[in-house]
C-alpha cells in the first residue's frame, strides 16, 4: 500500500466513478482500476460497489475513505510538524448544527478566516443526526452540535451524542445551557402547565430539531399533543414571531438572552420543561494538523456563548 493507492481511493469516490477519477488523476481507467483492487487485495473487501451508478463506497469503503483522507492530510504536513514551521492552510470543513447555527454567524466566521487565511473554509449545516455520519467518514473535520449532559435529550430523541461515539472521535462540552419554553411578553395569562401550552399555536422548528423533540415528548408523557405548529427554519425568526405574539415556542435559554427580542418575550416557567444542555465539539483524536483550527473554533464558540449585548444579538442573528 501507498499513498497513490490512497489518493486514487479518495478520486474515485468524489469522482463516483473509475472514468472519472482516471481523468483526474490523469491515468488510464485499467490504471485506476489495478490501483483500487490492490488496495482491495491488500485490505480483503470490496471498497465500492460496482452494481450501483453512479458508483457507491461500501461500508468498508466508507471506514476506508475516513483513514485515507486522515493519513494523507498527516503524511502532508508530517515535515512542517516536525519543524515546527505549519502554517495551517488546506481544506477545513465545519459541520454545524442548526441549533447552534447563532454562535457561529457571519462575524464568528469571518475571524475564523482571518486568524487563517490560508484555509479553504466550508460550512456544512444540517441535523446533528445528519452531520455525525459525515464526521464517522471523514467528510467533515469537526461538527458543532446540541449534546445533554444527563442524557435527557437522548431519552427523547435516541441517545445523547456524546455517549454514542467511536473511540476516534473526541467530544467536549464548550457551554452550558437549559432548554425552555419561551412565550410572549405581551401575554396577560401566560401558560403555566404542559397542557396550558399545548392548546395555543406553537411556532418550532422542523421535525429532527432537538427542541422541538423534547416539547413533543414531554406533551406525550403528560397526555397531551400539539394541535397547531407553525413550522420555522430559523432560530430567530422563531424568537421573533413568539414576541410578536403568533404563538409560544421551545428554544434554548442562551438564545432568548442573546436575542434582540429579549425585551418582548417571556421564558415560563412550566413544571417539567426546564432541559439541561450543552454545546459540544466533537472531532477526530487524530486531526493533530487541525488542532490550531480547532482549538480556534473552541475559543470563537466559547466567546460568542459568553457575550449578550444588543449589539452581538444582532450579529448572532445576521
Amino acid at each position: 500500500m501507498d499513498t497513490r493507492e490512497l489518493e486514487t481511493l479518495i478520486a474515485v469516490a468524489d469522482a463516483q466513478s473509475f472514468h472519472g477519477a482516471a481523468n483526474r488523476l490523469g491515468l488510464t481507467q485499467p490504471a485506476v482500476t489495478r490501483r483500487v483492487q490492490r488496495l482491495e487485495q491488500q485490505i480483503g473487501t470490496s471498497l465500492f460497489d460496482r452494481t450501483t451508478k453512479p458508483l457507491q463506497p461500501t461500508s468498508a469503503g466508507h471506514r476506508a475513505l475516513h483513514e485515507a483522507r486522515d493519513l494523507l492530510r498527516r503524511f502532508e504536513g508530517f515535515s512542517d510538524t516536525i519543524t515546527g514551521d505549519k502554517i495551517p492552510q488546506g481544506p477545513f470543513r465545519l459541520g454545524l448544527s442548526h441549533g447552534v447555527a447563532p454562535l457561529m454567524a457571519a462575524k464568528e466566521l469571518r475571524e475564523l478566516h482571518q486568524t487563517f487565511p490560508d484555509i479553504s473554509l466550508s460550512i456544512k449545516s444540517g441535523w446533528t443526526s445528519e452531520l455525525l455520519p459525515l464526521l464517522r467518514r471523514g467528510e467533515i473535520d469537526a461538527m458543532l452540535c446540541l449534546d445533554a449532559p444527563d442524557g435527557s435529550v437522548g431519552g427523547s430523541i435516541g441517545g445523547s451524542v456524546s455517549g454514542d461515539l467511536p473511540a476516534s472521535l473526541h467530544s467536549e462540552t464548550l457551554l452550558e445551557d437549559h432548554i425552555v419554553a419561551i412565550g410572549p411578553k405581551s401575554a396577560r395569562t401566560p401558560p403555566t402547565t404542559i397542557t396550558e401550552l399545548a392548546a395555543h399555536p406553537m411556532i418550532l422548528m422542523p421535525e429532527g430539531c432537538t427542541f422541538r423533540a423534547l416539547g413533543k415528548a414531554w406533551a406525550r408523557k403528560n397526555g397531551v399533543e400539539f394541535k397547531s405548529v407553525l413550522e420555522v427554519s430559523a432560530l430567530e425568526l422563531q424568537i421573533e414571531m413568539v414576541a410578536a405574539g403568533a404563538g409560544y415556542g421551545i428554544m434554548a435559554r442562551r438564545f432568548c438572552l442573546h436575542s434582540p427580542a429579549l425585551d418582548r418575550i417571556r421564558i415560563l416557567d412550566i413544571p417539567g420543561m426546564n432541559w439541561p444542555m450543552g454545546i459540544a465539539l466533537i472531532h477526530r483524536r487524530s486531526n493533530s494538523d487541525l488542532s490550531d483550527i480547532i482549538d480556534k473554533v473552541r475559543d470563537i464558540v466559547i466567546t460568542a456563548g459568553t457575550l449578550s449585548t444588543v449589539q452581538n444579538a444582532q450579529m448572532l442573528s445576521a
